[in-house]
């Protein structure tokens, strides 16, 4: 097996531990809403955990071994790539949306137990990643715009 393989591979694992982790966290944050007040800091815990030691991981595993597909592909691919550059623009909006879930995790994990969250977000955030998911897919895929 040659090392373009080996990295295609790793850039695979990369994704399902990404987005597996994505998704899972937005389902749990959406759950989070729906418990206890007494229940919550475990599913703060459990989130914490899921993010840093699955999801972001998972992000820099997808983003190195993509960046470094990219180099050995050259510039001239890189230009010609259409598909690619909007798979990079549904990456960097999964992307985002992590930030901004990793961000909401942290304000829930720090704050009162009892305070009021709303579900709809985590829900729109599910969905999106999802969206998102399914589009960078078919491109990789098809590589056509």
């Amino acid at each position: 097996m040659g090392p373009v393989k080996i990295l295609i591979a790793f850039h695979l694992l990369g994704v399902v531990l990404w987005m597996g982790g994505l998704l899972t966290l937005s389902r749990l944050l959406g759950y989070h809403v729906l418990e206890h007040p007494s229940v919550r800091p475990r599913y703060a815990w459990l989130e914490a955990r899921l993010n840093y030691a699955v999801a972001i991981p998972g992000a820099f595993l997808t983003l190195g071994t993509g960046v470094t597909q990219m180099a050995l592909d050259g510039a001239d691919y890189f230009r010609s790539a259409r598909w690619l550059h909007i798979k990079l623009g549904l990456v960097a909006a999964i992307a985002l949306v992590h930030i901004l879930l990793t961000v909401k995790q942290m304000r829930i994990r720090r704050g009162p137990a009892d305070a009021p969250l709303r579900r709809a977000p985590f829900a729109a955030a599910h969905g999106t990643l999802g969206l998102l998911l399914m589009g960078a897919l078919l491109l990789a895929v098809l590589k056509q715009p």
